[in-house]
């Protein structure tokens, strides 16, 4: 590909959407050549292995400032996304024996923009050799005041260790992903794993590529924060405040809300009603330890408790496994499992519970997961049988949702 005339490139910028107050959180830059009324996007040419970096960087370096001196001018208060490519940079510090600035952050202070103001998106895909040159850059960014994101997160050769090297303030997970959320599964609970993720670690999600209402509505379902893709608005020369379908975004966070308030007093009717059924068939649940382990012990148990419950089993505090497992089928037929020397203390559904069970709660439901053997999508619920007992039992996901 042919090195882009500078006289003709020219940053385009696509809002990026927040569902905090609908309103356009930040606009990510991205290179265009506009010559004779037609746009053509420069992402071939920096993904070309074949131009040199230094060849690259010239374009890059220009379309940034420009788009940094039209962010300044506009006076947004809004965030402006920029790709930063670290090996260049690190490259150009080794040249300069460390002494060399990153060029966004010469900018930065040029042009006297706020650097909170600033996401650096980092999109090195490969493992950079030097961690701790790495790290030094990225502290750089983080001292100014920067924020930082990863960039297409998902896509080739990105993985966890990438979140672990940048601490990110954002994740942008990579249209990929987000192509399939609304048609496999899969792809969406991995969408909720990393919004999952994100509260232990401390970042949000963006979602990159919307292009439906279908997917807008999973990957609100999945909780993410921001949004970004046609279905809202195509990257334009101007910072542009509206966008289309702000009132979908808004109907979808409502139904959203009503769904969630749905759910819980679904989810509080569901566990006082197995709380009491349990209570009522505890009869049928052997003290003896001899008789809890025998193949039968929990068959007639299995058969009454209601529909929806799919398997049970008995285990101590310490999630050792005392009974079998007594899987029930549509039909009623119940299946007994071949032992029960299996532990459930590294199950964080067994964890959460006994710390709720503890502070004197007879049961506990949990929240949805996917059982690792069945694939199937369920919830536990944990009753107190005695100081030393406790009667599981996993629901299927559907009445509860």
């Amino acid at each position: 590909m042919s090195q882009p005339d500078l006289r003709y490139v020219v940053p385009f910028f696509q809002p990026i959407i927040s569902a905090d107050d609908l309103g356009v959180f930040g606009y990510e830059v991205l290179a265009r050549e506009v010559r004779d009324g037609k746009v053509k996007s420069l992402g071939p040419y920096f993904e070309d292995k074949t131009i040199s970096d230094s060849d690259k960087m010239v374009v890059d370096y220009y379309a940034r400032e420009l788009a940094l001196k039209q962010f300044a001018q506009s006076g947004s208060r809004a965030k402006l996304f920029l790709n930063v490519k670290p090996s260049w940079i690190l490259g150009l510090r080794r040249q300069d024996g460390g002494k060399f600035e990153s060029h966004l952050l010469t900018w930065v202070r040029a042009l006297n923009l706020t650097p909170e103001n600033i996401v650096v998106e980092v999109t090195e895909e490969e493992l950079l050799t030097n961690v701790d040159e790495f790290n030094s850059l990225l502290a750089d960014y983080r001292r100014t005041g920067c924020l930082l994101a990863i960039d297409d997160f998902g896509k080739g050769a990105s993985s966890v260790d990438r979140i672990a090297y940048v601490n990110p303030n954002i994740v942008k997970l990579d249209s990929s992903i987000v192509q399939h959320v609304d048609s496999h599964r899969s792809f969406f609970d991995i969408c909720q794993a990393m919004a999952g993720f994100g509260d232990i670690s401390g970042f949000d999600l963006l979602f990159e590529g919307v292009e439906t209402s279908y997917q807008l509505e999973r990957c609100v379902a999945a909780r993410g924060r921001y949004f970004q893709g046609w279905i809202f608005a195509k990257a334009e020369q101007e910072l542009k405040t509206d966008f289309a379908d702000r009132d979908l975004l808004d109907s979808i966070l409502t139904i959203k809300t009503a769904r969630d308030m749905v759910q819980i007093r679904r989810r509080n009717e569901i566990a006082r009603k197995i709380e009491d059924d349990v209570e009522r068939l505890r009869r049928l649940i052997p003290t003896n330890d001899q008789e809890l382990a025998d193949s039968g012990a929990l068959i007639t148990l299995a058969r009454e408790l209601p529909y929806y419950c799919i398997r049970c089993f008995v285990c101590d505090m310490r999630g050792r496994q005392l009974s079998r497992v007594y899987q029930v089928d549509a039909n009623g037929t119940v299946t007994v499992g071949a032992s029960n020397d299996a532990s459930w203390f590294f199950r964080d559904f067994f964890t959460r519970g006994i710390g709720v069970i503890s502070d004197g709660r007879r049961g506990y439901l949990s929240e949805i997961y996917k059982n690792v053997l069945t694939k199937e999508n369920v919830a536990t619920y944990m009753h107190t049988l005695s100081d030393e007992r406790l009667l599981c039992v996993d629901i299927i996901s559907t009445v509860l949702t």
